[in-house]
């Protein structure tokens, strides 16, 4: 399994491009594995599942900010960001929160659920960027519901 090879999203720059497609099956399969076992979003990140894999095959997490606007969509974020072990072994299946959560990991910005937010979020994080001389890359993923919410359009 190539999942077997990535514990971090450092290791899936490691993964050859032509894997991916594989990847995201065999990362789908866990998911649909762990929501049938203990409810929770599956479509939401189902959905963006490939998303998740290219911004992590790009960008440098947690350098990079990813933020999240529907925090359910991160089960990939969070299988690439170290906490495979909560979607692989059923003993770890409530180890982790279903949303973005930074006292669980660095690569989480904030907590937050289905919020309408993300943009504003990442508006507010690249003028905090900037006033800091920094240099980073700021992904807003906005998605499901979100766009109906009126603070995001």
């Amino acid at each position: 399994m190539i999942l077997d090879k990535i514990n971090t999203n450092e290791d899936l720059k490691n993964i050859n491009i032509s894997d991916l497609n594989e990847l995201a099956n065999e990362m789908r399969e866990i998911i649909i594995k762990k929501v049938n076992a203990t409810g929770g979003h599956m479509a939401p990140n189902l959905g963006v599942l490939e998303a998740t894999i290219a911004m992590h095959y790009v960008f440098n997490s947690p350098k990079d900010k990813f933020i999240y606007d529907v925090s359910h969509q991160c089960y990939a974020h969070k299988i690439l960001t170290g906490r495979k072990d909560g979607f692989t072994n059923p003993d770890n299946y409530y180890k982790y929160t279903g949303y973005t959560a930074p006292e669980e990991c660095p690569h989480d910005l904030f907590k937050i659920g289905h919020t309408s937010t993300s943009v504003s979020l990442a508006c507010g994080v690249v003028k905090a960027r900037d006033l800091k001389n920094e240099k980073y890359n700021v992904v807003a993923l906005i998605g499901d519901g979100s766009l109906s919410g009126g603070e995001a359009p």
